[in-house]
């Protein structure tokens, strides 16, 4: 098992990935709790991508190609 640092340079990496393309996301769940509110033990990022209407497509080829975890 991962612990948090493993987690939060993962969550690091997938802003990098998500901002270099200029899009507009947030973290939500476990890891956005770590910042905002108390903290408690999760092993996954959670994020909302906001893409606006009708272009879902061109961010769903873009964001197959980031890595994820096993």
């Amino acid at each position: 098992m991962k612990g948090l640092d493993d987690l939060l340079l993962a969550a690091a990496e997938l802003q990098s990935a998500i901002e270099s393309n200029g899009w507009r996301f947030c973290f939500i769940g476990g890891v956005a709790v770590q910042r905002w509110g108390n903290p408690r033990f999760t092993q996954d990022i959670d994020s909302t991508l906001l893409t606006g209407f009708g272009e879902e497509a061109s961010f769903v080829e873009v964001a197959r190609r980031l890595r994820s975890r096993p």
